[in-house]
């Protein structure tokens, strides 16, 4: 709503309870309805207050009766001649429930009594919604399992789609309501339905949104572990993404597949983690058979991505499930040259008491671990490696020392460190 409508809305507001405290029978009826008093109530309709004159935001009174669960009043407006399917209609169509029905009304606040007695009154079920939600959609959404349970009772149609092609069960799915759920697959709803569009299942939702009860669910009811969207990715693809490690686990358990690999055998999955720190989802994709000495996508290992970004925990994983201390990138450096330039102090040290090659020089530039250090101004980096013996001494291909690196790169710090005698 923008600042003008709201201010509008407002204005409204205020003229609508001056009317009521004037005497105007209308809006005085929406307040008695509002604050629940049925005496009041009976004595606006039997003097004739209007029951289908609508408040200042498109509302009837049958709409606010349904709202609050007011069943008796409920009762009260339909035999004085409330529209029972009176839609909400907001004269700037920017209320959250324009378009509603009063049906609507009682089922997103979940009152079932009366629910039941618009139902028996004749009420729509079949009114759409906004965007084409049906009642069972809202409900659904909702997790409001006793309405869907009357609804499913009443024969409505469980797969029945909205306008973005989703089902109710696609509703619950995405929202985490496991007791829906149960609900709708047991009258028949398709755990496998594909929205129009997107080709997203309910697999896919329910993994996306760490919903792992739900997720357990639709598996069990014979959902499609390995259905693709759009975008190629699977409902294991989705868990990876978010992080959701628990369902992932049950997932492969089960035989899920990623379907957006590269051609690497999902190493991607992997170097996203391992690029991200997830230590449990690193360990995880490892024990379930994923290479740690998977080459990623720029000619770099796991364990370069690792020590890159600090992780040391990470590394550790990696190089217990069989990833090489002092193997080689595209460049013919290793992991400590990674840790040097990028100034990972705690992974430099981590990888030097593995015994990691500290003079190791790279292919294409010839460059030590303390040349990258030196030439991106990491000086606690080159204490370290002093420390620990690197040698200073060592000139790369183009005759440089680490120290001429650093003065050529303004770190004269550095470059003094770096000539003054061990």
């Amino acid at each position: 709503m923008t600042a003008l409508a709201r201010i509008v809305a407002g204005c409204l507001g205020i003229l609508a309870l001056a009317l009521s405290a004037s005497g105007d029978p209308t809006n005085s009826l929406h307040v008695a309805i509002r604050a629940g008093d049925v005496e009041r109530v009976k004595g606006l309709l039997a003097s004739g207050a209007a029951v289908n004159e609508r408040d200042s935001l498109g509302g009837t009174p049958l709409h606010d009766a349904a709202w609050a669960g007011q069943s008796e009043i409920v009762s009260m407006l339909l035999a004085r001649g409330a529209e029972i399917d009176a839609p909400h209609t907001d004269i700037n169509s920017a209320h959250t429930e324009s378009g509603s029905t009063p049906l609507h009304y009682a089922i997103l606040t979940n009152h079932l009594d009366v629910v039941k007695l618009l139902v028996e009154k004749g009420a729509d079920l079949r009114r759409r919604h906004r965007m084409g939600s049906t009642s069972l959609h809202l409900a659904a959404s909702r997790g409001h399992s006793e309405i869907v349970a009357y609804l499913l009772a009443k024969k409505f149609p469980v797969d029945i789609e909205d306008n973005s092609g989703a089902t109710a069960l696609d509703e619950a799915a995405w929202k985490g309501h496991s007791g829906v759920i149960s609900l709708l697959l047991k009258a028949g709803a398709s755990p496998r339905h594909k929205m129009k569009d997107t080709e997203v299942t309910p697999l896919h939702e329910a993994a996306l949104k760490g919903h792992l009860d739900c997720v357990k669910l639709l598996v069990e009811a014979g959902a499609d572990l390995n259905a693709k969207d759009v975008s190629k990715s699977t409902a294991l693809d989705e868990a990876i993404k978010q992080k959701h490690t628990a369902i992932v686990d049950y997932l492969m358990g089960k035989g899920a597949k990623m379907g957006a690999e590269d051609g690497r055998g999902g190493a991607k999955q992997l170097e996203d983690a391992v690029l991200g720190g997830q230590l449990d989802m690193v360990r995880l994709l490892l024990g379930r058979g994923f290479s740690a000495k998977a080459a990623t996508a720029n000619g770099s290992t796991l364990l370069h991505d690792a020590c890159l970004k600090g992780h040391v925990e990470v590394a550790a994983a990696l190089l217990e499930n069989g990833a090489e201390l002092n193997g080689l990138n595209a460049s013919g450096a290793t992991a400590l040259h990674d840790a040097a330039l990028s100034g990972q102090i705690a992974v430099a040290n981590f990888l030097l008491a593995r015994g990691a090659d500290m003079n190791k020089a790279d292919a294409d530039s010839g460059s030590t671990p303390l040349h990258h250090a030196a030439s991106w101004g990491r000086m606690e980096m080159v204490e370290l490696l002093l420390e620990k013996g690197a040698n200073r001494s060592i000139r790369n291909k183009k005759g440089k020392l680490a120290a001429e690196l650093a003065l050529a790169a303004d770190f004269p710090e550095i470059a003094a460190r770096l000539t003054l005698k061990p």
